[in-house]
């Protein structure tokens, strides 16, 4: 059964409001539902929900699930914004993209897949992006008849477009890390242009640090100049962040502004909130 492993709520009766906005993010072992205030730019309740990789492949058996224990779910829905936080996505550069055969991108790295329908999006940065991606399609069915209107979306389109806004003001050599509690998404600018977003599974502190030392060889990054900038599940009294700052001279963390937080919100940490609430503000 999916376990509630962390939930913030603007008050004890929560309930959606007319004009608040829900983002929901799917991914292999967890699935995060964020609403946020239309006007005010602030949070409204936040839930992640924790889970075995397996319970994913049923997904209306693993919402319904959900819905017992959330606070969010059970309100009648009329849109979503449904963002999906796995792989199986390739940013293609727009002047080499093709719909005809978009398919093929993700095919020739993944496999086919013939239960699955392919979605791209336009990413407005410089140079500018498509991004592709694949949904089951028996999980697109479910997901319309239970959120109305629904827009699909893949997280690393929000990873994507966030750093390339910033990419003039940001240093030169620069990496971006989101943690999650069984895998990270690295993605990496280099002179202002975007040459890796990538997922990766861990277990250690030892995993991280070798995909990260491989990347900063292959890509020839120099750690005088680099910037690694870190959110999400990573708890900065451990061994991973000790061992980060030993090996990278440069780390930053990203938190999320206190002022987006409901008044009653925890004590944890402000950058365990950053990779969800930047798909909702």
């Amino acid at each position: 059964m999916p376990n509630k492993s962390f939930s913030i709520y603007s008050s004890d009766d929560f309930t959606i409001g007319e004009n608040d906005k829900l983002v929901i993010e799917i991914a292999k072992s967890h699935v995060a539902c964020v609403v946020s205030n239309e006007n005010s730019e602030a949070i409204a309740a936040y839930e992640l929900f924790s889970f075995d990789e397996n319970e994913s492949d049923d997904l209306p058996k693993l919402f319904t699930n959900l819905s017992l224990v959330s606070k969010i779910l059970p309100n009648k829905i009329s849109s979503a914004k449904i963002h999906f936080n796995n792989e199986f996505c390739i940013p293609v550069p727009i002047f080499k993209f093709n719909k005809d055969i978009a398919a093929e991108y993700l095919n020739i790295v993944f496999g086919e897949d013939p239960f699955s329908k392919i979605q791209f999006e336009h990413l407005p940065i410089e140079p500018g992006i498509m991004n592709v991606f694949r949904i089951n399609e028996d999980w697109i069915s479910y997901l319309n008849s239970s959120f109305g209107k629904v827009s699909y979306h893949h997280t690393y389109s929000n990873i994507i477009c966030r750093v390339g806004y910033k990419s003039s003001a940001l240093p030169a050599e620069f990496i971006s890390i989101q943690f999650y509690t069984t895998f990270m998404i690295v993605s990496v600018l280099k002179d202002g242009q975007l040459h890796l977003i990538q997922t990766f599974t861990y277990e250690t502190p030892e995993d991280v640090l070798y995909y990260l030392l491989n990347i900063t060889q292959q890509l020839e990054l120099f750690s005088e100049k680099l910037t690694v900038q870190i959110s999400g599940m990573i708890d900065l009294d451990f061994q991973l962040y000790r061992e980060l700052i030993k090996y990278f001279k440069n780390v930053m963390v990203q938190n999320v502004k206190p002022t987006v937080m409901p008044e009653n919100a925890s004590d944890h940490p402000l950058h365990f909130f950053s990779p969800f609430f930047n798909l909702a503000l």
